[in-house]
């Protein structure tokens, strides 16, 4: 009977071959052989060949097929091993060894490095020592069978800033005795971990559970790992995590890393209450002229004020928006006579304006300077600019003449010039096709008159600011004339159903909103939202207004007004600096992408947009170059942040980030909401400015031709047509309506930050 003895001290290195041996037939079933693989713990292949003896006798030699292309250093036991061919090995005894009928050859072959593919069937002989068959047949050798650590991770509630249970897989590759499994935690996970059948450490952002005994484990073998109680960050996110199996002394039986997803679905908002409208007050109508009506009263472009009369000349309102019945006290610093007019902005044959009221010879005084100071509750300095000390210059009766709409007092004293802007409301609860929002809040944020801003002054900028100042952008204007005149222009030359309010608004009113209208405009840059705000425009979406967000970086820092009279907000700048006034920062469920369907990424200077086929391009060739209009800030969809069902990219561009030069992608995105409201976010600063052909001056971007004009505007009816679900009809016309005045441009203050 064949023994074991002492392995050969001999190896044999085997190339990679292409001649197959082949078995005679004789008495092949008899010899009944059989091939096996194992795995060795270096990584190579041992195949040990079994065969039933058919003939007594002393073994001379056996000689054993192997695949073709088997390379490796092979050694066997109780033999030497050499080369016959490339395909063949020949393994002699190192001693006589008889073998009796019947009996049982193993013969193992080391050191083998198999090809790819198989099975394979292999001839195996054996020899005796007189020259005759002792046992002759083939076998088949099936493919060595791997592992890989195939690492899974599974949770029960992947939601940020929620507790969930974990439970770590992986597939053992190599067997041995279990020590330890070291498991690497979510990024900012925290909370009172629990496991079972072993013990839990927890330190540096992994989690290593080790067995109560040590185990062995066979390679193959699926461990799961729970840990239990994991509450993870509100920052979520797409996440590798890595699982490693190890033995007492080290060795890696099982490693790898597997990607789960936390996606933090929108946050939760507070109800608002939608408040109903009380009655037109003594002299004031029921319902206000349509837009075409209005539009066709004669217009004047006396209300643009020309860049040599700009000077020290400021003025402001002490509210940002009115309704008919209302009286709005004007202050101003001066200390010459002026004239005060006020101008309803819209088309009027693209005169851009109707002159609504006027009074001359207005007395005023020069005003003290603006203060700064003040601190919150907490001691925190609030760097606060205000004029509320000014004294009234006059008061402005909002009567039946004022048909509401976005107006600009110009104040005048025959040398210099200045702007206070207004919205007057339509209170009277008719419900409009179309609302366009003005983002006071936002020009509030960049305007720096008399001191500081919330990017500018004394080193690091302001934690409170307030309206009652003037403006120092668009001359007085805010960013009205920059970013918002455009969309206002261009929807009173269409005759839209179009009515209008603040930010302010939207926090006071802004459980009306489905009330007020059916689709919902918002501007090119309304980037400052209070809780009420984005809870106002979240419930509106879910009772079906259509938003179309014709900007970018909306709804990206988060702001409290400080009383119900909204004259002023604060921003927390204290807790992390830049980082803890956005939005995001209260946790991933906050982002703005979650609400519109794109987040803001970086400021740009201006790049061309190539347009696409789709219906947002309908009426433009594709191809069409809009040179400059992926510029101001841009959004994009982020691959880490909670995607609306149905969410879906219009159109996308590339702009060079202002703080660094790098790419960043444009996207302009829509989805539907269960409601049936549809949602769009365009993604950039532009669309007003084109519309009126006059984009901000310290933009690197080219003005707007008539061309790039007429492209925008089609877009911007294909946008309404489609957000509008098709109510809003947007009259066809062969040119894009023209400004007739000519309206200085003016630079923009955008957010360095990226």
């Amino acid at each position: 009977m064949f023994r074991r003895l002492l392995a050969s001290a001999a190896a044999l290195v085997v190339a990679a071959a292409a001649i197959v041996f082949i078995d005679r037939a004789a008495d092949a079933a008899a010899a009944s052989v059989s091939i096996t693989a194992t795995q060795a713990s270096n990584g190579t292949t041992t195949l040990t060949y079994r065969a039933t003896v058919l003939k007594a006798g002393a073994i001379r030699e056996v000689t054993m097929a192997i695949p073709a292309g088997t390379t490796g250093r092979v050694t066997s036991i109780n033999g030497t091993v050499s080369s016959v061919t490339r395909t063949v090995l020949r393994w002699r005894p190192t001693r006589v060894t008889n073998v009796a009928v019947g009996a049982r050859l193993a013969i193992p072959l080391y050191g083998l490095k198999l090809p790819a593919g198989g099975p394979w069937t292999l001839g195996f002989k054996s020899i005796g020592t007189a020259g005759q068959v002792i046992t002759s047949g083939a076998g088949v050798l099936q493919p060595l069978k791997t592992y890989t650590a195939a690492v899974a991770v599974k949770a029960t509630n992947p939601i940020p800033a929620q507790t969930t249970n974990l439970t770590y897989q992986a597939t053992v590759t190599k067997a041995g005795t279990l020590a330890a499994v070291r498991m690497q935690l979510p990024t900012g996970a925290t909370g009172t971990y629990s496991t079972i059948n072993g013990t839990l450490t927890v330190d540096a952002g992994y989690a290593t559970w080790k067995p109560k005994s040590p185990l062995n484990v066979a390679t193959g073998a699926r461990l799961a790992i729970p840990v239990n109680g994991v509450q993870l960050s509100r920052y979520g996110g797409t996440m590798s995590l890595t699982v490693s199996a190890t033995t007492p002394t080290g060795t890696v039986l099982s490693t790898g890393a597997a990607t789960i997803a936390f996606i933090a679905p929108p946050a939760e908002m507070p109800v608002l209450a939608a408040a109903g409208f009380a009655s037109p007050p003594a002299g004031c109508p029921d319902t206000w002229p349509t837009t075409s009506a209005e539009n066709a009263k004669p217009g004047t472009g006396d209300w643009v004020i020309p860049t040599s009369m700009n000077g020290t000349l400021a003025a402001y309102l002490t509210q940002v928006s009115a309704s008919c019945g209302d009286s709005v006290d004007l202050k101003v610093t001066s200390g010459n006579p002026v004239s005060v007019v006020a101008y309803r902005m819209g088309y009027y044959a693209g005169l851009g304006a109707r002159e609504i009221w006027r009074q001359d010879d207005v007395p005023t005084v020069l005003q003290e300077a603006p203060t700064t100071g003040g601190a919150s509750a907490d001691g925190k300095p609030l760097r606060m600019t205000s004029a509320a000390t000014w004294s009234k210059t006059l008061s402005i009766p909002v009567d039946k003449n004022w048909v509401p709409g976005t107006y600009l007092i110009k104040i005048s004293d025959g040398t210099s010039a200045t702007y206070a802007p207004l919205t007057v409301r339509d209170d009277t609860g008719t419900k409009h096709a179309l609302m366009i929002q003005q983002a006071t809040a936002t020009w509030q944020a960049y305007n720096s008159y008399g001191g500081v801003s919330f990017y500018t002054g004394l080193d690091t900028g302001s934690g409170r600011l307030t309206f009652d100042r003037p403006y120092n952008e668009g001359q007085g204007s805010g960013q009205y004339l920059t970013l918002e005149q455009g969309l206002v222009f261009w929807a009173e030359s269409k005759g839209l159903d179009v009515t209008y309010w603040t930010d302010n608004d939207l926090d006071q009113y802004g459980g009306q909103l489905p009330t007020r209208a059916g689709t919902l405009f918002l501007p090119g840059h309304d980037e400052y939202y209070s809780l009420r705000m984005r809870a106002a425009l979240s419930q509106a979406i879910a009772h079906g207004v259509n938003v179309a967000n014709l900007g970018a970086n909306t709804a990206y820092r988060v702001i409290t007004f400080t009383d119900e009279t909204r004259r002023a907000w604060d921003i927390d700048r204290y807790t992390d600096g830049y980082n803890s006034t956005t939005w995001r920062y209260q946790g991933d469920a906050y982002a703005s992408q979650p609400l519109l369907g794109a987040d803001y990424i970086c400021p740009v200077l201006g790049n061309t947009l190539t347009t696409g086929s789709g219906w947002i391009f309908d009426g433009v060739p594709n191809g069409t170059a809009l040179p400059g209009f992926i510029a101001g800030e841009v959004d994009y969809v982020w691959p880490d942040l909670y995607k609306q069902p149905g969410l879906t990219t219009l159109a996308a561009g590339t702009g060079a980030c202002r703080s660094n030069g790098r790419a960043a992608p444009m996207h302009v995105t829509a989805y539907t909401a269960p409601s049936g409201a549809r949602v769009l976010n365009g993604s950039t600063f532009a669309y007003g400015c084109f519309l009126v052909g006059r984009c901000p001056s310290n933009w690197t971007v080219p003005s707007p031709d008539a061309a790039s004009q007429k492209a925008v505007a089609t877009i911007v009816a294909n946008i309404t047509q489609w957000v509008s679900r098709g109510t809003i009809a947007v009259p066809a016309d062969t040119t894009a309506a023209k400004i007739r005045v000519t309206v200085p441009k003016h630079p923009l203050q955008t957010n360095t930050q990226p």
